[in-house]
């Protein structure tokens, strides 16, 4: 799985490649060859539409998930504003590792079966 990670935080940013190396996919900062998922940093509910627009064009078959600080953690309520904003999920920030493994589909049985190097 390739995942263009849009995230304005630097540390964030390299984080989440992290822990999306550690689950098999491969993330991508540079939206220059195909991606199957697409994490996109927003600072308020009002830039997603926007935002999902722009992206949906680029990437129209891309899972995409909204990040943002703004988004509480209310599992049913994430669902349905995802459903509301024609995106596959929200991930409120703070989130764990396994939070956007699950965002995204990604599993631990996945993580254990990947080679160390």
């Amino acid at each position: 799985m390739r995942v263009l990670v849009s995230e304005r935080d630097t540390l964030l940013r390299e984080l989440v490649a992290q822990w999306l190396s550690e689950a098999g996919a491969t993330a991508v900062t540079h939206a220059s060859a195909p991606v199957d998922a697409i994490l996109v940093d927003i600072s308020c509910q009002q830039d997603a539409h926007a935002t999902r627009a722009s992206w949906r064009r680029a990437y129209p078959h891309a899972a995409l998930v909204l990040v943002s600080a703004r988004f509480a953690h209310n599992a049913g309520a994430d669902d349905a504003m995802a459903s509301r904003l024609g995106v596959t999920r929200i991930l409120p920030k703070p989130f764990s590792r396994a939070a956007l493994w699950s965002a995204l589909g990604l599993t631990k049985a996945r993580a254990a079966a990947r080679p160390q190097p």
